[in-house]
């Protein structure tokens, strides 16, 4: 987890923000504050939340590569719980949430985003206890937990289509249960900024701040070389380059790539899956990436994939006990063969080709 002991991919926005956050300092919040650092930049575009648990990482550990990214190892781990109480709630079947678990804990690409100071793996959290209180009805809850995603990440205002259709299936009526998820959603966005006005931050200032974050999202013109299309997300044709380091006869690499297994299978099992609030679900988190104008790469697909994970989990329960034991055992096997690249472990310069199956994982 603390290795590379230097900034890998956007944690060279995320980490000086989360470095200004511990110490009271409104650069993190400001769209025109100067980088802190060559080549970097402070990440104001994203809500502060996941950053306000990293920085308390940093006050309690110090300021180390480490203390970055241990609230992601937490938040990794509790992605898998997270992940099983939404499968158990669904099914109320012990054996299938494990199951879901576990397919959901051996896919490479939670586990590279359990390992960096970024905000995905916070706001998948986040969703999938969101869905679970969702569907149990639990409607403070599910607006609390709604609420903790948006201030993590904006893109989780997606799960908000998803009550309405579900509202509107049941009852109609029931549409204005959304207005009460919608105010304390708000009201925890609007708490999470809670630094930025104790520090001497005024209401101008906020709305100065999400007016540049809008002008950014929908007029952002750069491109970068392991940028993807969301359509190619449940493929997994691109993955993203994180970090490399080159030694004398090996290189210790970082891809964000996922495990084929857990992707290509749950495609399969998307095709016959027949629950509604998993494929609703699945299809709202993902599906309107595909629209986005501005650059996307694979990580933006991790909170639909815990969802692709209790789907596949719920058509394997379908099989025998052997088939299951000998598709799970090659996910681990999978997972264990990509490890080395997903945590900048060293590989012999002749070798490394055999991990890269498709051209387009180059």
């Amino acid at each position: 987890m603390g290795v590379p002991d230097v900034y890998v991919f956007d944690e060279v926005y995320h980490v000086p923000s989360i470095r200004a956050i511990s110490q009271n300092n409104l650069a993190a919040y400001d769209p025109y504050a100067k980088a802190p650092e060559p080549n970097t930049a402070y990440d104001w575009l994203h809500p502060p939340l996941a950053k306000l648990i990293q920085a308390g990482s940093i006050r309690l550990l110090g300021d180390n590569s480490f203390a970055w990214r241990f609230p992601s190892a937490v938040f990794g781990a509790a992605s898998v719980a997270a992940l099983y109480f939404l499968a158990l709630t669904l099914f109320n079947s012990q054996p299938l949430a494990l199951l879901a678990a576990a397919i959901f804990s051996f896919d490479n690409l939670q586990l590279t985003m359990s390992r960096i100071a970024m905000n995905d793996i916070f706001v998948t959290t986040w969703i999938i206890l969101a869905l679970a209180f969702f569907y149990r009805k639990n409607l403070f809850l599910t607006g609390l937990l709604t609420g903790l995603a948006v201030a993590t990440k904006h893109s989780a205002i997606l799960l908000f289509p998803i009550y309405a259709i579900f509202f509107l299936i049941k009852s109609p009526k029931k549409l204005l249960f959304i207005v009460y998820i919608l105010l304390i959603t708000v009201i925890i966005y609007f708490l999470s900024y809670s630094q930025l006005f104790l520090q001497g931050g005024s209401l101008t200032d906020f709305y100065n701040l999400h007016k540049q974050i809008y002008w950014y999202q929908s007029h952002l013109t750069a491109t970068h070389t392991y940028q993807s299309a969301a359509w190619q997300w449940p493929l997994l044709i691109r993955p993203v380059w994180f970090y490399v380091n080159y030694f004398k006869d090996s290189i210790a690499n970082i891809y964000n790539l996922g495990n084929p297994v857990v992707f290509w299978g749950g495609l399969v099992a998307l095709i016959f899956s027949r629950n509604l609030y998993l494929l609703i679900s699945y299809f709202a988190l993902f599906s309107p990436f595909i629209f986005s104008p501005r650059i996307m790469f694979l990580h933006h697909y991790l909170p639909a994939l815990a969802i692709l994970c209790v789907i596949l989990a719920q058509r394997l329960t379908t099989f025998s006990k052997k088939t299951i034991t000998i598709i799970m055992l090659m996910m681990v096997i999978i997972f264990i063969f990509f490890f080395p690249i997903n945590t900048a472990i060293p590989l012999p310069n002749n070798l490394l080709k055999f991990w890269f199956w498709l051209p387009t994982w180059r």
